[in-house]
């Protein structure tokens, strides 16, 4: 669904979520971790590109020293896996990997939200702004309400209004229904929690 094409008008309060069960929906639209991948896969190209024309040079009686491979040998040959200078490199790659694998493992927070649908093979997908515009517009609705904003945090939904009533609690209590009724309506396939805050007059 695009930005500008805008909500469905009707849609059930909910909507079972079968063939994108157990999270499917939700890894469908996982961020891909593309930058961090491409870094390493270039590194890796690299070191292979530069072992490989190190060894074919040897093997043609033409060695080609782009790297000043005897003198890292002697040093690894005459150094001690105590040394300082071999633990701190360890240590260095040791905490690059974790960091790749922390990369790998953790999905990154993407620009879309799963909702789901009644189709067993369908997923839809909305942008983050569109779902905060859906909210802002349904707390607007509320009588009561001069102005309403929202905006989206991760999985967190924060919706901010302003009102000249004195009674806030009571507006405070129609307006998350309000929002929570719009929520139910999208359905999206992650729950998204909701933090309200009401203005009153100053």
């Amino acid at each position: 669904m695009s930005e500008g094409r805008g909500l469905p008008e009707r849609a059930p309060r909910f909507v079972p979520m079968r063939g994108f069960a157990e999270g499917g929906a939700r890894r469908a639209f996982r961020p891909s971790r593309g930058l961090p991948a491409a870094v390493a896969a270039l590194a890796l190209l690299g070191i292979g590109g530069l072992t490989a024309v190190h060894v074919v040079s040897a093997l043609l009686g033409l060695p080609v020293k782009l790297v000043p491979y005897d003198q890292w040998a002697r040093w690894a040959s005459t150094t001690t896996w105590d040394d300082g200078r071999v633990l701190a490199v360890a240590s260095a790659l040791t905490l690059l990997g974790l960091v790749l694998i922390l990369i790998a493992a953790v999905p990154g927070r993407g620009r879309m939200v799963a909702l789901r649908t009644g189709d067993p093979d369908l997923v839809v997908g909305l942008p983050r702004r569109a779902l905060a515009r859906a909210l802002r517009a349904r707390a607007n609705e509320v009588d009561g309400v001069r102005d309403a904003g929202a905006r989206m945090y991760g999985w967190h939904a924060d919706v901010s209004v302003r009102t000249d009533l004195r009674d806030t609690a009571a507006l405070a209590e129609r307006v998350r229904a309000a929002v929570e009724d719009e929520l139910a309506r999208l359905a999206p396939a992650h729950h998204v929690a909701l933090h309200l805050r009401v203005h009153g007059p100053s």
